[in-house]
Parts: C-alpha cells; structure tokens; sequence
C-alpha cells in the first residue's frame, strides 16, 4: 500500500469527490449545496497560508482530506486559522491517515508563521488531544454542541 498527501492547488480534479465528502458529511446538515462546498474546496489552492486542501491518496485512490482555512464557525470568526473538514473514508478509517492529515495540515500553518490552530469536534476528541490539541471549552455552531481544540506550535 503506498500513501501520498497532495494538495487540491497540485491536483483540482479531485475537489469534486472532496467536495461532496465533505458536503455529506457537515455541509448538507449546514445549508449548503453540494456546488457551494465544491467550490470550496476547489478554492483552497493556496501553496503557501490559508486556503489549503490536502488529501489522502492510498495506491492512486483518494481516501481522506484535510483543509487549512481562515474560518470555519460562524460562532467564532475572532478564531483563525482552522483546521478544518478532517475526514476519511469509512474503508480507510483505522489505518493513520487523519493523524497524517491533521499534520500536514499543521505543518502547513507553521510554514506560514501562524502560531496557533483551531478545530472543532463532536466526536474526536481523543484523537486529536493524541497529537497534541488541547480542549478550550463549547463552541455552538448551526445549533449543535462542538468541543473547541486549539494546538499551539512548538518552538
């Protein structure tokens, strides 16, 4: 098995399958139209600061993603950056990749001189207090309770 993260700036084709993952699985509950969440993803082209998508790619098949983004809570715009739409297909689920993800997208951020980042989750707490997020109390966004995590970098 062989595992590459590229990014949607390096391969466009792939934000429409992004797209809808990530429209299935928040955007659809949000509001949004699946040509809404794909056009914002295929937005996220920047090689260097906010606006970043990265996906997983496991023998050639797209397989997770992940986004560095100026916003991603209507409840919270004070916050920024975020990592954001951290997701896996089920199938690979279990196999390292959001962990692979989540740093990409770290490491992304500490490139471009931002000191922190923010998530927010409902159910993955434990993975990402794993890698080093702390929890910062309840963010409410389109009615639903989220936990608010925040990684500061490393000197």
């Amino acid at each position: 098995m062989s595992l590459a993260l590229v990014t949607i700036a390096d391969r466009p084709d792939l934000a429409t399958i992004v797209g809808e993952w990530t429209w299935r699985a928040w955007g659809r509950a949000q509001g949004e139209t699946l040509d809404q969440r794909t056009a914002k993803i295929a937005g996220r082209t920047a090689r260097i600061g906010l606006e970043q998508c990265v996906v997983a790619l496991i023998d050639g098949e797209p397989a997770g993603t992940a986004s560095l983004t100026a916003e991603d809570s209507d409840a919270r715009p004070d916050l920024s950056p975020w990592l954001a739409s951290v997701y896996v297909v089920p199938r690979f689920r279990g196999a390292g990749i959001a962990p692979l993800l989540v740093k990409a997208v770290e490491a992304a951020a500490w490139r471009a001189g931002y000191p922190r980042l923010w998530l927010f989750t409902d159910g993955q707490v434990d993975l990402y207090a794993s890698l080093g997020w702390t929890e910062h109390g309840v963010l409410h966004d389109h009615g639903k309770p989220y936990v608010l995590m925040r990684r500061d970098r490393r000197v």
